[in-house]
């Protein structure tokens, strides 16, 4: 399969459901896990200042006595089962309370005790189970006793018969009030279900997170008004987090220099009929590394063999001088003031084939420079010399110089980095460069995941690509007789920050 597809693939929507789940629970672990800890807390805090409450029980059987009706043992006993309904309802009633509290002699009133007491009948038996809790274990003990002995006593009152005789029905202890057990609280149990339901809820954090969440983080986040397609997702790497550049002439193999190989076979697919020379990179808002993608572009088709200059653009805040080593103080300004000819301002270096043009001083008005006649005339110029020119031009939403500058290329890379750019502030860059009539020829998403860069040469990556990225310099202006260092470089090894070292003609 060919680069330029396995990155269409990367963001197709028929990636597994299963997947992207396991994507957001990763991105979100740290959520999940402090509304556990946090609920589960909660609960074991509560259960231990919860006061103990104690349980204990008796158990009833009721049978029939010499009902006239009854014709049979079976009818006696379904004649029991059919009361025994009814005297789980008695339980909880004021004389069976009045009548167990007197006699028991416990100081309870009447509606705390019949909070305390609970009656259940198991389906099919005519066994009746009364229950007491209570915070104190002996006052349990003896509240189910005196309930339990007032329930016999008063079912034979209530079952005789008006004419006199035995009872129709009677009430027998079977099991005497047991010594009162702890109940509550569980605290082991609580705790459990504490830690069970904050995960729930994380969960439920995490989804509302994810379905109001704005920042574009996959190439499935992109908004499709966007219309344009990810040509390249480049993987984390904290040298190019830090503003590094890969060295390609290394033969470095990192996720990230495969990415930016992807990208530049991206870019000459991206039409066919005329495959764009002069590329502008831009971004919506600042910090989203556009200078970093704009020299690993233009380094990595250098790699390839192609002549490549990048321009730096940004007559504001320039990057490229810093980063490469070059003078700063000569440059595009120069160039568009009229003060020396275009070759005369171009640095070159002994890396092969890359050649930049640096801002020069700063002007008052950048924008009305780079919408000048003589800007444009200044990138037709580069592109008669140079197989590709690279511009790397200021954010677009804050000023209006990307958008002046990408009506005199063939079309503009735009940068997103996962994590960050908000999909609103993506729509709007995009539209600002559609009202300018400036053709968009993809996007790169930089710092996405490892997950979701798209396919990784695994196994392939050795102590070697540690050494093919180059540390950013420390000094705007580097002199020719102190090269940047190569940042774990082997000796006489070519590196973008020492190539870019000396200045020279155009070519």
């Amino acid at each position: 399969m060919t680069e330029h597809l396995t990155e269409a693939d990367a963001g197709n929507p028929r990636r597994r459901p299963v997947a992207d789940v396991l994507s957001v629970v990763r991105r979100n672990w740290w959520i999940l896990l402090c509304s556990a800890l946090l609920v589960g807390v909660i609960g074991l805090a509560f259960s231990v200042v919860q006061s103990s409450e104690y349980r204990s029980s008796a158990t009833l059987y009721v049978t029939s006595g010499s009902d006239p009706n009854t014709q049979s043992a079976y009818q006696g006993s379904q004649a029991a089962q059919q009361r025994v309904a009814s005297y789980v309802k008695l339980v909880t009633s004021d004389a069976i309370v009045m009548e167990a509290l007197r006699d028991g002699s416990i100081n309870l009133s009447m509606d705390e005790a019949r909070e305390r007491l609970t009656a259940s009948a198991a389906p099919d038996t005519v066994l009746v189970t009364i229950g007491a809790t209570d915070t104190d274990p002996e006052r349990a003990r003896a509240l189910a006793t005196a309930v339990a002995e007032a329930m016999t006593r008063y079912i034979e009152t209530l079952e005789q018969p008006s004419g006199g005789g035995d009872s129709l029905a009677k009430l027998t202890v079977v099991s005497f009030a047991s010594p009162a057990e702890k109940v509550a609280p569980r605290v082991l149990r609580n705790a459990g279900l504490s830690v069970l339901l904050g995960f729930f809820l994380g969960m439920l954090i995490v989804y509302l997170r994810e379905r109001f969440d704005t920042v574009v983080r996959t190439a499935a986040n992109v908004p499709s008004v966007v219309g344009s397609p990810v040509l390249a997702s480049v993987p984390q790497e904290p040298m190019l987090r830090g503003g590094g550049t890969i060295n390609f002439a290394a033969g470095a193999t990192s996720g990230a220099a495969e990415s930016y190989r992807r990208l530049r076979t991206n870019l000459a697919f991206s039409n066919v009929d005329k495959p764009p020379r002069v590329v502008l990179v831009a971004s919506a808002c600042p910090g989203e590394g556009k200078t970093t993608t704009a020299l690993n572009l233009a380094a990595s088709l250098a790699d390839s063999g192609d002549r490549v200059v990048i321009v730096d653009g940004d007559l504001r805040r320039p990057e490229v001088a810093k980063r490469t080593g070059r003078q700063p103080a000569v440059g595009l300004t120069n160039y568009l003031r009229g003060d020396a000819k275009m070759e005369d301002l171009v640095q070159a270096s002994d890396f092969p084939n890359l050649d930049v043009l640096t801002s020069g001083e700063l002007p008052p008005n950048p924008a009305e420079l780079l919408a000048s006649d003589r800007a444009a005339a200044g990138i037709r110029e580069l592109a008669g010399s140079y197989d590709y020119v690279v511009v790397d031009s200021p954010p677009i939403l804050p000023v209006t110089d990307a958008a002046v500058t990408a009506r005199s290329v063939d079309g503009v890379l735009l940068v997103v980095r996962a994590g960050s750019t908000k999909q609103p502030d993506l729509v709007d860059a995009v539209e600002m460069l559609r009202a300018a009539n400036v053709s968009i020829l993809g996007l790169i998403m930089n710092d996405v995941q490892s997950g979701n860069a798209g396919y990784r040469y695994s196994g392939y990556a050795s102590t070697e690509e540690i050494a093919a990225v180059v540390k950013p310099t420390s000094s705007p202006a580097t002199s020719a007789t102190s090269p940047p260092v190569l940042a774990g470089g082997k000796q006489g090894e070519p590196s973008l920050g020492s190539a870019l070292n000396s200045t020279g003609s155009g070519r």
